[in-house]
């Protein structure tokens, strides 16, 4: 796995939601072409988040922030990490330290446009999406990869933007018969 999200505290029809409003906003990407939702075994409320073409880190950050704010849904307070392979990432940024970095949400946030970064060195940084990263001088949270088994979860949906499902499903008129 290049990258992924663990998303709990969320039930099932409600994180298939999130994730088909999330495939319908970056529909231009192919980032969102194939997003696997996988759901523990033995829970209803524990959830892994697979792409099927791995997104950009910039991409990846809007997607956990995404999760955990999305468009039209109040009262929403899931558990979501998000973690992503630093050989992944092109561009040079001062977070890029170790095998693994953690992406979330700060339990103070109030700006809604930004994550947190932990690097496997317990770095903790701001990136906001106006392009700027910033480092903190305290370690919010500490560096923690929630490993994955793909074996400790069943399949449940795979998700695309709605508007290649349809275009998928179309058919000339004379292919009816």
């Amino acid at each position: 796995m290049k990258c992924y999200i663990i998303v709990e505290n969320v039930q099932t029809y409600i994180i298939e939601n999130v994730l088909m409003n999330l495939a319908n906003l970056y529909a231009n990407t192919e980032f969102v072409r194939g997003i696997q939702l996988f759901r523990k075994k033995g829970t209803t409320d524990s959830f892994l988040i697979l792409f099927t073409n791995t997104p950009d880190i910039e991409r990846f950050n809007y997607f956990v922030n995404y999760i955990e704010y999305p468009i039209g849904l109040e009262n929403h307070s899931p558990f979501t990490r998000g973690f992503y392979r630093t050989d992944q990432i092109d561009k040079n940024y001062d977070f890029k330290n170790g095998d693994w970095i953690m992406v979330f949400i700060s339990k103070t946030d109030k700006e809604y446009d930004n994550v947190h970064i932990t690097n496997s060195s317990n770095r903790n940084f701001v990136f906001d999406f106006g392009g700027s990263v910033k480092a903190l001088n305290l370690i919010e949270e500490k560096f923690e990869l929630i490993a994955t088994d793909i074996e400790n979860y069943n399949h449940i949906i795979d998700i695309y933007p709605s508007k290649d499902f349809e275009q998928k499903n179309l058919k000339s008129w004379w292919k009816f018969w």
